[in-house]
């Protein structure tokens, strides 16, 4: 599925939304660190240098606040893809980074095979980042529910250590993020709570609110 909107999300805990506002940076992971054991089938000479970040384009989803916000404690945030772009592009052109956006794929099992041979039989032929990356953008049909949007990092100057703790790019946050929303599933004296500090303590002037994925809908009675 292609991100047509433009828009994207992720839903992280209140502990991480804070620190990118206070701190100024978002974390890029190393793919070795995630579950999906095929995000690291792909090896070659700069496998370890390559650090990634994941976005969902789907704003309203059951399933990903179901996933990373298993305390009803997160919150989504919201962002566009030139948004992301700009904030990424400068800080990745003074640290020497290549940078790759883009929406994520999903295929069949035999299609991701078929697919990996030919990215492996390519690069022994000829290597090329860029094609290097490809298999980063394709995954298998059974997490198709994350309509992911991602962001990939090539960092040459990156050290051994950098695998584990991956890489924390600074970005001005405030322009970064254009909205947050609280859990549905969070008390609502909680959310509350959560809105005062993003608009107060953060000094957050944009979009905060409840998600009201859950509201009750009015009834409809028939007589």
């Amino acid at each position: 599925m292609n991100n047509s909107s433009g828009r994207l999300y992720k839903i992280i805990s209140f502990e991480h939304a804070v620190q990118i506002f206070e701190k100024g940076e978002i974390h890029f992971s190393h793919p070795s660190t995630w579950d999906d054991p095929y995000e690291t089938r792909l090896s070659h000479r700069y496998s370890k240098k390559i650090y990634a970040q994941c976005w969902c384009s789907k704003g309203a989803s059951d399933a990903m606040w179901r996933i990373y916000s298993p305390n009803h404690l997160g919150v989504r945030i919201g962002t566009s893809t030139k948004l992301l772009r700009d904030a990424l592009k400068p800080e990745a052109n003074k640290l020497g980074m290549k940078l790759r956006l883009g929406d994520v794929t999903y295929h069949t099992q035999s299609e991701i095979n078929q697919e990996a041979t030919k990215i492996r039989e390519d690069l022994a032929e000829k290597f090329i980042l860029q094609r290097a990356t490809d298999l980063m953008y394709m995954k298998r049909d059974a997490y198709d529910h994350e309509f992911e949007y991602r962001a990939v990092l090539y960092f040459p100057e990156a050290a051994e250590e950098d695998v584990v703790k991956g890489l924390k790019i600074k970005v001005k946050a405030k322009k970064l993020i254009d909205s947050i929303l609280i859990d549905p599933r969070a008390p609502d004296e909680l959310a509350q709570a959560l809105i005062y500090y993003f608009n107060e303590k953060i000094g957050f002037s944009k979009k905060v609110q409840k998600s009201v994925l859950y509201k009750t809908p009015k009834m409809l009675v028939v007589d």
